[in-house]
């Protein structure tokens, strides 16, 4: 048996991290060898040799002694016969005297075990409870569903089984101890409360998670709570609801976050990242933010997540109008038809989710188009370099690359938020401190001349005082745009007014700092003169009668629709898909409806739909597009009827954000990237399992929790 210490009693709290434990265990009544070997626990059975040459074949699972000293021991051969588990898809570990002992949920107190006076005092444990989660690897259409499993090792040296419990614990890291849990009784089949009770909740026990939990009683008291109570005291927040609770859940951190560093909430110099992350339990009707998450909504899946602790950003795109932020959007922000259905199925809220479905086929048998006018920014193709690897055909260019775990397009984008971010916040105060200097280096300038003609000779004065008085009279009859900068504003000092005019025109003119990600909430009519756009960056202005426009932040995946209405948007690229359908027929729509729900379909093929791939896009209606364009109809712009005028609401539809109706017509989608920090670690794609001659799996090390292959161990 190789440990570093001989005697488990001397062990130290920093010891147990960073040890190497093989000690023999019985696991079902059947002996086996245990190792603990950096970020992996691998068990083999022992079995007895029947000669010499199977005592070589038949050692522990142990790497060369020398290595054993390397902290990284990714790709180490373990044998054919060992069973890995990662560290990182461990939930928790548990001691007690008997079996069903262990079993049971831990204390939070007994999270430090194994320091202190728990270390002082005599062991009596023998039996040690892994429990940990396990995707279904094997299975080809569920292969994004975890599992909870569990390992209950024997040793009747108490003193080794809490030395293993120390080690174990010792390597669970990020993992969250309190829980704000906002749970919405009333979404999708009205079944949250009764979800969180029978599916999260044991989980949560088990993991040992102290969880506070409130109900929800009204629309947006998730937001006013998350603005008004302090929150330091909780590591995370958790939403059981559908996909209008977690925006809600989102805009509440967000709004929290602007207010506590002194941000105009209405028109923000940037937008800042809460602090807190988020966990998101599905408890709606399509929870179509979830399945683009995970690749499923299987609710225990969604909270095997939040056990695990692994974080990963999720873009999140801010909603404005030509005067103020709105809101921030978190799946589709969509007008036409998924509008209407929003709009309509408000009338039939008595139906339950079912008026989801009438109002989409009144909807669509309607073939309603509306004429609209889009600005965007359209991303440019990428280098090679640059192309994102994620686990789809090489053939495919990198805007067909579909989000997985691991994705590189969205890493690329995580090492470089840092950098964004600083740029984002410094760019605010550059145009102040040039300000400032230029103000520095005139009054320099004046003292010094103020200096020279003081020590000029009194006759010396005299004799350019004639001459000084002509080029005054010759100033007074230029213009000041005919001036030169600092001659103009020195010329207009006598006349306050004169002087703030040349100062708002000299703003307007004074080229403005690029904004690279994150872009500021400004006019449209002034955004394209005063911003100084990122090299390969150009504006498209689109126009026509359309059937229905997108702007998806996420795929927008759900049980109906397994690739979503974006197949290609990433979780966390900074980017999102302008999705824009034309009018066409029935036939058409019907074409488009059905490419969205099969597996096999691209809306991309189809003729009538356009996507582009963009950072910020600028609607508006052809009727608000006109009057800016013609000065006698200027201002002409007019709100969505109400109820009482036909003409009109025939005329504009409405916006769909989240599920929930926003009634402005002009709006600016801007995507923010990787602007919260969820539980999950995306989606994964099926792959067959290896096999050797003898029908075995091949055990597999994997490098980090984020692989495909997690553990090969059998019942």
């Amino acid at each position: 048996m190789y440990k570093r210490q001989s005697d488990p009693k001397k062990m130290t709290q920093s010891d147990c991290s960073t040890d190497v434990l093989l000690n023999n265990f019985q696991l079902k009544k059947k002996s086996y060898r245990v190792l603990l070997h950096g970020d992996h626990l691998v068990w083999e059975r022992m079995q007895r040799a029947t000669n010499k040459s199977d005592e070589a074949r038949k050692q522990a699972p142990l790497p060369p002694e020398q290595q054993l000293a390397n902290d990284n021991c990714a790709g180490y051969d373990y044998g054919p016969h060992s069973h890995i588990l990662h560290m990182d898809d461990i939930i928790s570990v548990c001691a007690g005297q008997t079996k069903q002992e262990s079993l049971k949920p831990p204390q939070l107190m007994d999270v430090n075990e194994g320091g202190g006076d728990a270390a002082a005092t005599k062991p009596t444990s023998q039996f040690l409870t892994i429990n940990y989660a396990q995707r279904l690897t094997k299975s080809k259409t569920d292969c994004n569903r975890w599992q909870l499993r569990r390992l209950t090792f024997y040793n009747a040296d108490a003193y080794i089984v809490r030395q293993w419990q120390c080690g174990v614990q010792r390597r669970l890291v990020q993992r969250v101890r309190r829980l704000l849990v906002f749970i919405n009784p009333y979404g999708g089949r009205k079944a949250g409360a009764n979800t969180y009770e029978r599916l999260v909740r044991p989980l949560f026990q088990l993991a040992g998670i102290d969880a506070t939990c409130i109900t929800t009683q009204r629309a947006n008291q998730i937001r006013d709570i998350l603005l008004s109570h302090e929150l330091s005291c909780y590591d995370a927040v958790c939403c059981v609801g559908g996909d209008g609770t977690v925006a809600e859940v989102i805009n509440g951190l967000v709004f929290r976050r602007m207010r506590e560093l002194g941000l105009d909430e209405q028109r923000p110099a940037y937008i800042p990242r809460p602090s807190l992350p988020v966990a998101i339990i599905p408890a709606g009707s399509t929870d179509t933010i979830v399945y683009s998450m995970h690749g499923t909504a299987d609710v225990r899946t969604a909270a095997i997540y939040v056990l695990l602790g692994q974080r990963r950003g999720l873009d999140v795109c801010s909603v404005s109008n030509n005067r103020s932020l709105l809101r921030f959007c978190a799946s589709v922000l969509s007008y036409g038809y998924l509008g209407d259905v929003a709009a309509t199925s408000e009338q039939y809220r008595w139906m339950g989710t079912k008026r989801y479905e009438y109002s989409g086929i009144k909807a669509f048998i309607s073939n309603r188009g509306y004429d609209a006018e889009l600005q965007l920014l359209e991303e440019p193709t990428e280098s090679a370099a640059m192309t994102p690897q994620s686990p789809v055909s090489p053939l495919l260019d990198d805007q067909r690359s579909v989000c997985y775990a691991n994705c590189a397009r969205c890493s690329i984008a995580s090492s470089s938020l840092l950098e964004q971010r600083s740029t984002l916040f410094e760019q605010d105060t550059q145009e102040e401190q040039v300000q400032e200097k230029q103000q520095e280096e005139e009054e320099q300038e004046k003292q010094l001349d103020g200096e020279e003609q003081a020590n000029k000779p009194q006759q010396k004065q005299e004799q350019e005082q004639p001459q000084q008085e002509n080029e005054q009279e010759q100033e007074q009859e230029l213009s000041p745009r005919e001036l030169p900068h600092n001659e103009a504003l020195h010329h207009q000092q006598a006349n306050p007014q004169m002087l703030l005019n040349a100062i708002s025109e000299m703003s307007l003119l004074r080229p403005r700092l690029p904004r690279l990600f994150s872009l500021p909430l400004q006019p449209s009519d002034s955004y394209a003169s005063s911003l100084s756009l990122r090299s390969g960056l150009q504006w498209k202005v689109i126009r026509g009668n359309f059937f229905m426009i997108c702007g998806a932040n996420i795929t927008c995946a759900c049980s109906r629709s397994p690739n979503g209405i974006s197949r290609y948007s990433h979780l966390g690229d900074g980017c999102l898909d302008l999705i824009l359908v034309r009018k066409t027929s029935l036939v058409n729509n019907l074409r488009f409806l059905l490419n969205t729900a099969g597996r096999a379909g691209d809306i991309r093929n189809l003729p009538f739909v356009e996507v582009y791939r963009t950072r910020k896009f600028i609607f508006r209606t052809l009727t608000a597009a006109t009057a800016e364009e013609s000065p006698s109809i200027a201002g002409s712009r007019q709100p969505i009827a109400q109820s009482g005028s036909d003409t009109l609401s025939s005329e504009y539809s409405s916006w769909n954000c989240d599920g929930e109706v926003v009634t402005d017509l002009d709006i600016t989608m801007s995507s923010h990237c990787q602007l919260i920090d969820v539980f999950m670690r995306g989606p994964h794609s099926y792959s067959k399992p290896q096999k050797t001659t003898t029908g075995q799996s091949v055990p597999t090390t994997p490098a980090s929790s984020s692989d495909n292959v997690y553990c090969c161990c059998k019942d």
